[in-house]
């Protein structure tokens, strides 16, 4: 239920461990069956740096992004690679908030109060 009202997820699965590549796939059926209508999904690969142990290969993990339109990429926690262009792309997708109130184009300005005085009463 920590995805009810997102606009976006990102599914993370460990390049490592073929497992929780699978598990992922599991995620990512219950966001699709239970999540909102058009939440931006983004797969990622996490622990590039781990790379010649890895298990998942790129091009399997690639076609099911492909296949549910999810963005994908893989990243690097520990050295972080990609976790910003991640966000980036995820962002470019969420569509921009809906204006209630068209008509409202009204504006108001910040202003800082004055500290509250010292002084006691009497």
């Amino acid at each position: 239920m920590y995805y009810r009202g997102s606009a976006a997820a990102v599914v993370v699965y460990d390049i490592t461990k073929l497992d929780s590549f699978q598990t992922l796939k599991k995620w990512v059926k219950e966001l699709k069956e239970h999540g909102p209508e058009h939440i931006v999904v983004a797969i990622a690969g996490n622990k590039t740096d781990l790379g010649d142990i890895r298990e998942v290969p790129t091009k399997e993990a690639k076609d099911f992004a492909e296949s549910i339109a999810a963005i994908f990429m893989e990243t690097s926690a520990r050295n972080a690679v990609n976790i910003e262009e991640l966000f980036q792309k995820i962002s470019r997708q969420i569509p921009p908030l809906e204006n209630t109130d068209a008509d409202s184009h009204e504006s108001f300005k910040l202003t800082r109060q004055p500290p509250p005085s010292s002084k006691r009463c009497c």
